[in-house]
């Protein structure tokens, strides 16, 4: 095992004893122990997404949850069911081919944006469009996509109009990317785009877009509670059920459930990146691609949309199951996202480490973290030089706090290039990966496919239960198949958690944007982001949890149950475009869902 340190101390505030060197450890191919893979099950691939783990999430092992992500992958990823020339919304087709390039709109791609469940009129006379319910709709769940954003700004119905130029379409895309940051931290890019002229309008070309969706589970919930608006005087049913939680975390006692947030099991949200493809990309079929809604400045300086073909580079999966009130989290990347600056891959499609990437540390800068009750940071040890040509790889940019009264946390003004991952796939993860794309090679060959980009996507970690940082096992320990590894801890997604706050989150964010495992206001290093329920609801079990389970554990602080969607309308008056003050937009979004929290104010 080759273990890389962090440049060693050039400043001297982080030479004192309190600094956290990171550090990154490699596995060379060769070195690991293989672990022995129960058989894939004929259901394996399947359009019925797996209900729970293996087991249950308490009991189970690693593989048993990659077995689950990579189960749920598949049966999100299989075609939607058409019928009457309409798309049905969260139903696959059972006579679909799974990989068929040409099947339409997949079944997470038609779950409902979160800007179709909570609308950004923020009204109780405006619900989710589809709403009074049709006869054979419940809810109207499958009504086809509409996206309302504030009427104050788009006028009556909310409605982004059309960039100029863009040719009129029968129904939005499927795909829209109204976020052009991550919750306001960073912005990501794709270094080989930069200088390619884009195929269609494009301001950012290189620039990495997102979206949220959730499923017909969440909807329901969401409507039948009436929980689709939100106001400031604490009379609405989403404040209510928010105040509710908030006064069961102080005494130390949860409040009732049907009192509070509970999202049902089942209920499943996704978050997906995208970006635009080079031609021959585009020609290799290596990547997922579908139609997507993107924003752009428009001639009175609000958005106005522009569609184009792009392809899918990251998505991440929650599940709240029967036993995992926490949701289970899983992440899958496209292939070709880790680049050496001259556009080699550092990995191949199971994850293994096929070259050493080009700097010592994860990022170029070097960056170092240190961790403060009031001013967190992350750093570059070399002296703010930031990364002046990427060249081919993924690259990000650091943008300053919401609130421009706090001093930026992490390092402002620069490319900050992506050379690996902090945390390496595990090795037992890789093995699962292949076995399963063998499964895909020999399914697709039945079908009579030549290729399918799904060969070119691979789970890069799973999140089954909570745990804390001192729970974590290190890489050279001899449980492969633990569910309590280091990099389970700190899992993370290369493209959607984009800096080292998001790529090594543990507690909470701070004001300034550096992670910080302090309360707001203490001097202990003791904030614990989730809180279940024990048996006989009459006190939490709390834990301090890293990477995606652990941000949104600030969620379920903040009174809506591990969702950072439910309760944004407020805050999706527009959607995001490169401009940089609409990653405010979405900064506040995620401060709004903290300060919710009964222990501090800001994040």
């Amino acid at each position: 095992m080759k273990t890389a340190r962090f440049v060693a101390c050039a400043l001297p505030l982080l030479c004192s004893s309190a600094a956290l060197a990171q550090t990154i450890t490699y596995e060379p191919a060769g070195t690991s122990t293989a672990v022995t893979l129960p058989p894939l099950q004929a259901d394996s691939l399947s359009p019925t997404p797996p209900a729970d783990v293996n087991g249950g999430a308490a009991q189970a092992n690693l593989v048993d949850a990659a077995y689950f992500a990579w189960q749920e992958f598949i049966a999100l990823n299989w075609p939607a069911l058409k019928q009457n020339g309409q798309v049905v919304r969260d139903t696959p087709d059972p006579s679909a081919t799974f990989g068929d390039p040409n099947a339409g709109p997949l079944v997470w791609e038609t779950y409902r944006h979160k800007i179709e469940i909570f609308p950004g009129s923020n009204s109780p006379n405006d619900p989710p469009h589809g709403v009074p319910p049709g006869s054979n709709d419940p809810w109207g769940y499958s009504t086809p996509p509409s996206y309302v954003y504030s009427p104050a700004i788009f006028g009556a119905g909310g409605k982004v109009p059309a960039c100029p130029g863009q040719p009129a379409v029968a129904q939005p895309a499927w795909i829209n990317l109204d976020e052009t940051s991550q919750i306001g931290l960073t912005t990501m890019h794709a270094g080989l785009l930069d200088g390619t002229p884009p195929a269609s309008p494009n301001s950012a070309p290189s620039l990495i877009r997102y979206l949220a969706k959730a499923n017909k589970a969440e909807f329901d919930y969401i409507v039948t509670n009436r929980l689709w608006y939100i106001g400031t005087d604490g009379t609405t049913p989403l404040e209510q059920r928010i105040a509710a939680w908030k006064a069961g975390v102080a005494a130390g006692k949860p409040a009732p459930e049907n009192q509070v947030v509970t999202l049902n099991p089942g209920t499943i949200e996704v978050k997906s990146a995208w970006r635009p493809l080079l031609d021959h990309e585009l020609k290799s079929n290596r990547f997922h691609t579908n139609t997507v809604r993107y924003y752009e400045p428009g001639p009175d300086g609000n958005p106005c949309w522009w569609e184009a073909e792009w392809g899918l580079v990251a998505l991440h999966i929650i599940q709240k199951t029967p036993s995992a009130p926490y949701f289970i989290f899983a992440t899958f990347e496209q292939a070709d996202n880790i680049l050496q600056p001259d556009g080699t891959p550092i990995e191949d499609a199971s994850g293994k480490i096929v070259q050493q990437p080009v700097g010592a540390t994860p990022t170029t800068p070097y960056l170092a973290y240190q961790d403060n009750p009031t001013h967190p940071f992350v750093v570059s040890l070399d002296g703010n030089q930031f990364c002046n040509s990427p060249q081919k790889r993924l690259y990000f940019q650091e943008l300053p706090p919401g609130d421009p009264s706090v001093q930026p946390g992490t390092p402002v003004g620069g490319n900050l290039c992506v050379n690996t991952r902090y945390e390496p796939i595990n090795y037992t993860l890789q093995q699962i990966n292949t076995s399963f794309q063998n499964s895909i090679r020999s399914y697709i060959a039945d079908k009579g496919l030549t290729s399918t980009p799904w060969l070119n996507y691979k789970l890069i970690n799973v999140q089954v239960v909570p745990f804390n940082r001192s729970e974590a096992l290190p890489y050279n320990n001899t449980n492969f198949i633990s569910p309590k590894l280091r990099s389970a801890f700190y899992q993370a997604n290369i493209t959607v958690e984009t800096d080292y706050t998001l790529q090594q989150f543990n507690g909470r964010i701070h004001a300034d944007n550096a992670p910080t495992t302090y309360p707001d206001g203490g001097n202990q290093q003791n904030f614990q982001n989730i809180y279940l329920r024990n048996p006989g609801n009459t006190s939490f079990t709390t834990y301090q949890m890293g990477g995606c389970m652990g941000c949104h554990g600030n969620a379920q602080l903040g009174g809506t149950d591990f969702s950072f969607i439910i309760g944004g309308n407020p805050l999706s008056l527009k959607p995001d475009t490169p401009e940089p003050e609409s990653a405010f937009d979405a900064r506040a979004f995620y401060t709004d869902r903290l300060s919710r929290l009964p222990s501090f104010k800001h994040p």
